[in-house]
């Protein structure tokens, strides 16, 4: 139930840079849940680099979540 409200809120909600939560945005990503179903190399391809990967992973473990594993 707790993940389910987190999941549905919005990526406004993560402590990263304004300019990366607009990118995402941009990219059709509003919601915490749609950022999970990403790999790294789908944030990759979207040509975000590798710290500010690195800092929305940190954001969502913070929150008992993860990107989408990869295999």
């Amino acid at each position: 139930m707790m993940y389910e409200k987190i999941l549905n809120e919005n990526i406004d909600r993560l402590d990263i840079s304004c300019s990366i939560i607009d990118y995402l945005k941009k990219n059709n990503i509003e919601k915490i849940n749609q950022l999970c179903k990403n790999t790294k190399k789908d944030l990759i391809k979207l040509k975000i680099d590798s710290v500010e990967i690195f800092n929305i992973e940190n954001q969502l473990q913070l929150l008992g979540l993860n990107l989408k594993s990869s295999y």
